[in-house]
């Protein structure tokens, strides 16, 4: 029994320092990604910053006198005569409300044209249709009030990555005809679209107030109706909304910006306090 009692004594002290241990090691600091820890201003508040972003492409199948047309997708379409067009143009404008972090407002015009002469589909010996002196003219006019933020890389103050997003709404006509001998049948349409997406982008200064963006789409929210007219007797009309996740290269923008320094970080400004 005297044993027992003189081991148990011997074994509080060792159960206190192991518990004292314990007890110390449970605070545990919460990870930290870093984030924050940068004060580097990329854009100061109270720039104003202005550019335009311009896109132009052109495509000419068959046009030659005795050109027999083009062949796509082995030979399943052949015959291809025509050509298309699109232009894109979409000046911008935003101001720096704090640093890095911009208002701002952008306008959007699309137009598009294809003029396909003569094509035809080949599924089979048997199997096989064509169409011939087709039309499609589409122009689409969008606003747009955007929100960005600009995160330098690596403290840099030439190279940065931003987050933009915008609400934006969008209206846009279209038509469709194609020619049968001396008779022409078309169809008209109007389109109204409304979106909130997110898109980001990277941000190269080549010279201290001229840089090149590049951005692409990858979320969105949107409302589309399109109301159509046959041959100016049928009507009819279509609605769609939906929210997507997905990288579209159709929608990769490269433009050029530049940068108006105001305030304190004006030339002006910067002057008069050197004197």
């Amino acid at each position: 029994m005297r044993k027992l009692v003189i081991i148990l004594l011997l074994a509080i002290p060792v159960a206190d320092g192991w518990a004292g241990s314990r007890k110390e090691k449970e605070p545990v600091e919460p990870f930290d990604r870093g984030i924050g820890t940068s004060n580097t201003v990329f854009v100061p508040k109270g720039t104003v910053s202005a550019g335009v972003n311009f896109s132009y492409s052109t495509i000419d199948l068959g046009q030659g006198a005795d050109d027999p047309g083009y062949s796509l997708l082995f030979d399943l379409v052949n015959g291809l005569k025509g050509s298309m067009y699109s232009f894109g143009l979409a000046p911008h404008l935003s101001y720096f409300v704090a640093d890095n972090v911009s208002l701002g407002a952008r306008f959007d015009y699309d137009r598009s044209s294809l003029d396909l002469g003569n094509a035809s589909l080949s599924l089979g010996d048997d199997m096989g249709f064509g169409v011939s002196d087709y039309h499609i003219l589409k122009h689409m006019y969008s606003g747009s009030l955007t929100l960005r933020y600009y995160v330098s890389i690596a403290d840099s103050k030439r190279f940065a990555i931003f987050a933009e997003a915008r609400a934006t709404g969008a209206y846009g006509q279209s038509k469709v005809w194609n020619v049968e001998g001396e008779d022409k049948y078309g169809t008209y349409q109007t389109v109204q679209k409304g979106a909130l997406t997110f898109v980001p982008g990277i941000c190269i200064f080549a010279q201290d107030n001229v840089a090149v963006e590049v951005a692409i789409g990858i979320l969105g929210i949107n409302y589309n109706r399109t109301e159509q007219v046959r041959n100016q007797v049928e009507h009819s009309y279509m609605e769609t909304s939906g929210a997507n996740f997905k990288i579209n290269p159709l929608s990769i923008e490269i433009g050029t910006s530049f940068y108006f320094y105001t305030g304190p970080h004006s030339r002006k400004a910067r002057k008069n306090v050197k004197q």
